[in-house]
């Protein structure tokens, strides 16, 4: 019996490691994407400045804020899919306290990519 208890609390530690992992992998995805996004908005302020009328600018900044908010959302998408397909097989094999734990996972997920959204849309 003790092994079994054993191996229970190796597999809820290591659920919950590899919760915390795609948490932190999703989170690093959506500063990587949103920093990408605003270095793009800075190059494109930079080469806008030159010989454009200021609807022009302004179009094209909408432009490159548009397709830098798609890709922080395609990323976003990755990594949240990426932690619901990583721990749906595993969670349906543990006992209801370690699957808490990975519900809390991808709600965690889940929460940080509306965050980026908002940080984009604002």
């Amino acid at each position: 019996m003790p092994e079994v208890t054993t191996n229970i609390s190796t597999l809820s530690k290591g659920v919950t490691d590899l919760a915390r992992d795609a948490a932190y992998v999703a989170v690093g995805l959506g500063v990587l994407g949103y920093q990408r996004a605003k270095v793009q908005r800075v190059e494109l302020q930079n080469r806008l400045s030159q010989d454009f009328s200021l609807d022009q600018r302004t179009d094209d900044v909408r432009q490159g804020v548009a397709k830098a908010f798609q890709q922080i959302d395609g990323l976003a998408e990755s990594a949240a899919h990426f932690v619901e397909t990583t721990l749906q097989p595993i969670e349906e094999k543990l006992p209801p306290t370690v699957t808490q734990l990975t519900s809390k996972a991808r709600e965690q997920a889940r929460e940080v990519r509306t965050q980026i959204r908002q940080l984009v849309n604002a």
